[in-house]
């Protein structure tokens, strides 16, 4: 079982960037995260804005909802919205969809 939390953005303040990965990491690990994408992204079909993506893997569904909604995430927030503008979304590994989608979150 896994979960994903995604963030798609572009860089608002290009010279405050470096400070968000330090300041990220820590909270990452904290709720038992791994780091799986930091990078710029190609669009290969449809539309969006959005150059950059991270990736970030939890061991399940709920874990990267509890990583995303945590005091330090809504702190560290505050300041990423001075620095990113974009996204961020959460899915759950392909074996942990079932039980997600029948638990009703989506529709929430």
């Amino acid at each position: 079982m896994a979960g994903y939390v995604l963030h798609h953005y572009n860089i608002i303040d290009r010279s405050r960037i470096e400070e968000l990965g330090p300041r990220s990491l820590p909270i990452i690990e904290k709720y038992g995260g791994e780091l799986i994408v930091a990078s710029p992204m190609k669009t290969l079909a449809g539309s969006t804005s959005y150059t950059n993506m991270v990736m970030y893997r939890f061991e399940s569904f709920e874990a990267a909802v509890t990583f995303y909604n945590s005091e330090e995430m809504i702190e560290l927030r505050k300041f990423s919205s001075q620095v990113i503008e974009g996204f961020a979304t959460v899915v759950s590994g392909h074996s942990e969809t079932e039980s997600v989608v029948k638990s009703g979150y989506f529709t929430r």
